[in-house]
């Protein structure tokens, strides 16, 4: 079956050892243990790269500890230079494969603080994530995704603190940049409207829409809501981009749940296929629920369920 869209999934491949995210205390770090770190995680990367092609997997979340400490002064190593053999090798196998990778930085990550030391350690942490896609040589569809940050006891103040911060950050971070809603503070229709200001691309959370809305009727059109973010991208920041997850049972809203629930996810595929979008997947067990979806959206299609949703 060749997908219409691509789905992908988030920094651990649990179906090989390869791994991308070794670190160590902060104790411990020396020059000499961060250049064994990064080797390694370096060639992990390489591994779940060359795995994701041999499964039909064309969209890879990069873990965002991949460069231990990348952002703290102990962190002295020039990784970009030293490394650049590895970032050229991996850089071609996904651009030879087609493969669209993205960084989501941490939730500590607020360029919209009144605090302005919070902003400055917010921008230098998304200026290494910068410089990692940078020295992968990809282009600007390859996305750093992040949140708008905190309410402060000021909704419309913070969000022009993000708005005037944005303008004034580096440009190879801002061509970069996507904006997702989140959970707790900022709705979709919060993010569309920095977004109409700044023009920054609004990757949609289905979860995050279904915990955080205004409880108006329009938050149920979903094909609108889908419409209005896929507007904000462009050529230059690729095919719109989505994240999908479950709510873990039991769990306060919004928790990811170890899978995704394929019945749902299913009936949201073929709902909305005739769009043009990629979907991340955020779960638990990452590369099997995809894998589980290639099986179902296949029998379901081998069905017919494909072509009378079309």
């Amino acid at each position: 079956m060749i997908m219409k869209h691509r789905i992908g999934y988030a920094c651990i491949n649990t179906s090989i050892s390869a791994t991308t995210n070794k670190s160590c205390k902060l104790a411990n770090c020396t020059p000499e243990r961060l250049r064994e770190l990064i080797y390694s995680n370096l060639s992990g990367l390489k591994e779940v790269i060359e795995w994701n092609y041999q499964h039909n997997i064309f969209l890879y979340r990069i873990s965002s500890v991949i460069i231990p400490f990348a952002s703290h002064p102990v962190n002295t190593v020039p990784w970009w230079d030293e490394n650049k053999k590895q970032f050229d090798e991996i850089g071609r196998l996904i651009k030879k494969y087609r493969i669209r990778v993205s960084m989501h930085p941490g939730q500590f990550v607020n360029i919209n603080s009144p605090n302005p030391e919070i902003v400055r350690l917010s921008i230098k942490d998304l200026e290494w994530h910068a410089k990692f896609l940078d020295s992968l040589g990809v282009d600007s569809t390859n996305r750093l995704i992040i949140h708008v940050g905190g309410v402060y006891g000021d909704k419309t103040s913070a969000m022009a603190r993000f708005i005037q911060v944005y303008k004034n950050i580096p440009e190879n971070i801002r061509v970069r940049l996507s904006l997702e809603n989140d959970d707790k503070s900022y709705n979709v229709w919060d993010v569309l409207n920095i977004s109409d200001q700044t023009g920054i691309p609004v990757v949609f959370d289905v979860l995050h829409h279904q915990v955080k809305n205004t409880n108006q009727p329009e938050d149920d059109d979903i094909r609108t809501i889908l419409e209005k973010c896929f507007s904000t991208w462009n050529e230059q920041t690729g095919i719109p981009k989505i994240h999908y997850s479950s709510q873990r049972p039991g769990a306060r809203p919004g928790v990811h749940a170890d899978s995704i629930n394929i019945d749902d996810f299913t009936e949201f595929y073929f709902r909305f296929r005739d769009l043009d979008f990629d979907i991340m997947f955020e779960t638990k067990d990452k590369d099997k629920s995809v894998l589980e979806a290639f099986k179902r959206l296949q029998l379901e299609s081998a069905k017919g369920f494909y072509n009378k949703s079309a």
